[in-house]
């Protein structure tokens, strides 16, 4: 009888140890918010056009900027020019040139000293292309 006690103690212990020590259920998955969005991978299979080649120079003198097309591979298709000059004070002058000539100068004439200080010309050619001709310190 004296062994039924610790016996049934160690019992209890061990029942009760059993029961407590368990691990908890696994958490469930929670989905991913639904935003409705779908994310496609890049279309890679576009091919980049070809840069044209154009020869534009720009020069400051002491009341205007000339701005003439030296001719290059492309000058030909190129259909017009948008010129941007900014000027120190923080003006700016634009202008678009239809169907620019080779080796003809275009002028943009300032009252007193010209204060340009960048010019930015982007060409548009005949099949609609975009590109910057010309982008520099004056």
């Amino acid at each position: 009888m004296q062994w039924i006690v610790p016996a049934g103690s160690i019992l209890f212990l061990f029942m009760l140890s059993c029961g407590c020590i368990q691990f908890p259920a696994a958490a469930p998955a929670i989905p991913a918010p639904d935003d409705g969005i779908t994310n496609y991978p890049a279309d890679t299979t576009a091919t980049p056009k070809p840069l044209r080649e154009v020869s534009i120079t720009a020069t400051k003198m002491a009341t205007e900027v000339i701005v003439l097309v030296n001719g290059g591979k492309d000058a030909a298709t190129l259909a017009s020019m948008d010129i941007r000059i900014t000027n120190y004070d923080g003006t700016i002058n634009t202008r678009i040139i239809s169907h620019p000539e080779i080796g003809k100068p275009y002028t943009f004439t300032y009252r007193g000293n010209a204060n340009a200080a960048r010019i930015n010309i982007i060409g548009t050619f005949s099949d609609g292309y975009q590109q910057t001709l010309l982008m520099t310190s004056l």
